[in-house]
């Protein structure tokens, strides 16, 4: 079971460079970004910690949060893509797992999931941020309708996995897709080619900050990783679960995190 957040080591704290988190519901609380999760990225960004957004959320929401959060970089739709906004030149790159063929064949190929989610399971329907996607399908079941028993979400998984695609539950949609990257791979790829260094060797700097099964990759694969207290929903479906855990929920439980690690970053190291 995971451990509180206060008994996260101050060590770590002191070295750590970046944080990997979740949007929705990590630093969402109710759909919304509260003004604490917010000026806790603001925090982490002035004590010279890199924030890097990793999300289910789609390329059109990415190019704003780049551009105007006080981030990094933005990994999103699972791991699809990464942008880095350049301020200084004023200049968005855009780093993709696949060709623009090969997603275009993707997209194509996930309207034949589209078709029998929605013939198949009532009440779920196509996530209202659809528009802005370059690679995958989004099926809301609790954002923009009333929210599915799990029953109809492990239908909606099923059938995306009876037609070959990769799907992942996040607290608000089932994301689809086509292809062998997710935000493992993302991330992965997002540190070899921005900071030189492999997660591997950058696992006592960094952690990862989530509230949903499809962070469960990034507990598996981070040595140290949070989740807010929402998490608690779901823990009965994880194998691997997060190592520590805040009282909070959502965006006030990220910003509980933040101030912890800020006030034990700056500590004499008698904690």
């Amino acid at each position: 079971m995971p451990r509180p957040i206060g008994e996260i080591p101050p060590a770590l704290c002191r070295r750590l460079s970046v944080v990997f988190t979740d949007i929705d519901d990590t630093l969402t609380t109710h759909g919304l970004l509260p003004e604490k999760s917010y000026a806790a990225l603001w925090a982490l960004h002035d004590a010279g910690i890199r924030v890097v957004p990793v999300t289910g959320r789609p390329a059109g929401w990415c190019d704003h949060i780049a551009r105007m959060w006080p981030v990094a970089g933005v990994i999103g739709e699972n791991g699809a893509f990464y942008f880095v906004y350049h301020r200084d030149s004023r200049r968005m790159r855009r780093e993709y797992a696949q060709t623009e063929e090969v997603r275009r064949r993707g997209r194509e190929a996930l309207e034949k999931v589209r078709t029998e989610v929605l013939d198949e399971v009532p009440g779920a329907a196509v996530a209202a941020d659809q528009a802005y996607r370059i690679a995958d399908l989004a099926v809301d079941f609790r954002e923009d309708v009333p929210p599915l028993d799990e029953g109809s979400v492990d239908r909606i998984c099923r059938i995306a996995r009876r037609n070959g695609a990769v799907c992942k539950v996040s607290s608000i949609h089932v994301n689809c897709w086509y292809g062998d990257y997710d935000k493992i791979t993302c991330l992965r790829e997002f540190l070899r080619r921005e900071s030189g260094r492999s997660l591997d060797e950058m696992q006592e700097e960094v952690l990862f900050a989530g509230d949903s099964p499809n962070d469960e990759p990034a507990f598996r694969e981070f040595r140290h990783s949070i989740g807010v207290a929402n998490i608690r929903d779901f823990l009965h479906r994880l194998d691997h679960p997060p190592r520590y855990i805040t009282g909070a929920r959502g965006g006030e439980g990220f910003a509980e995190a933040v101030s912890i690690i800020l006030r034990l970053r700056g500590s004499d190291g008698k904690e």
